[in-house]
């Protein structure tokens, strides 16, 4: 009997709905319903109300889903403002800060758009086609020149975000991604790793302020500075900017993305609502 569970298990996964592909509020949803139907098959036999939520959970833990059209469900009964704090698109689990690095956070904290300001590394222009400064961009082809085939390399990736070479895990996805401790840190495309690898040793180099600011903040502004390379680190196609409409499992939503015009590879996807849409302006 041993020998035939995993098989059985295999059998029921969706592994297209479970693990890194897990749409929270679908899950959510799901959690809540059994919780409802067990409850209410509990007033009438507790035993079998407890049994029903075991199966259940179960259920959404392998497949994803208890209730067939979920996502169909969330779309039009799960309100907006609670889908919108699970959907992001470029990060995915919180990191659990220690104390020691809320302090480190609060002490060397900077405004991301001031700090861009002040370090003058973006050209502002009238028509709002901003770009890197002549002086600054060359320091960045540069440094993406040295840097160009380490996207694998995990010591250059771990000091992305301030980590050791050891804690970072790559992740078996069909966009980069790794995971450091508890984690998931993950680029749209090769294109926008290589960018935020060649910006990081760019700003390295450039003010001995990049150093002390805090992670979170570096990563912000690397994703701001990515969307204004000008070309696409990986074939040289200029980078374009134009509204699109992505659609994920439970909901709509309107972007600006910033994608190569010649490979396809999008760099950024920008909520046009956002501050991080005009963080250079």
């Amino acid at each position: 009997m041993a020998d035939l569970t995993p098989s059985v298990l295999d059998r029921i996964r969706r592994p297209e709905y479970t693990g890194p592909n897990r749409c929270v509020p679908c899950t959510v949803l799901n959690v809540a319903i059994a919780v409802v139907l067990s409850g209410l098959v509990a007033v009438l036999f507790p035993p079998a109300g407890a049994a029903l939520l075991v199966v259940s959970l179960l259920s959404i833990y392998l497949r994803g889903y208890l209730v067939p059209g979920t996502p169909q469900l969330t779309k039009r009964y799960l309100p907006a403002s609670i889908r919108d704090r699970f959907d992001d698109h470029e990060t995915d689990e919180p990191e659990w800060e220690t104390l020691e690095k809320v302090e480190e956070h609060r002490e060397n904290a900077v405004d991301p758009k001031t700090f861009i300001a002040e370090e003058g590394v973006v050209e502002y222009r009238e028509d709002d086609d901003d770009r890197l400064t002549d002086d600054f961009g060359a320091v960045y082809e540069r440094k993406l020149g040295v840097h160009r085939d380490a996207t694998t390399d995990r010591a250059t990736l771990a000091d992305l975000f301030d980590a050791d070479p050891d804690a970072v895990e790559m992740q078996d996805r069909a966009y980069p991604a790794i995971r450091i401790d508890n984690r998931i840190r993950k680029w749209p495309s090769e294109a926008a790793l290589l960018a935020d690898v060649g910006v990081d040793a760019a700003l390295s180099e450039w003010t001995d302020r990049w150093a002390d600011v805090p992670v979170e903040q570096r990563d912000t502004i690397r994703k701001a500075l990515r969307a204004l390379v000008g070309t696409c680190p990986v074939c040289g196609g200029d980078l374009t900017a134009s509204p699109e409409t992505v659609e994920s499992c439970c909901g709509v939503h309107q972007v600006i993305a910033v994608s190569c015009g010649e490979c396809g590879d999008r760099l950024r996807e920008l909520d046009p609502d956002k501050e991080d849409a005009k963080l250079t302006r």
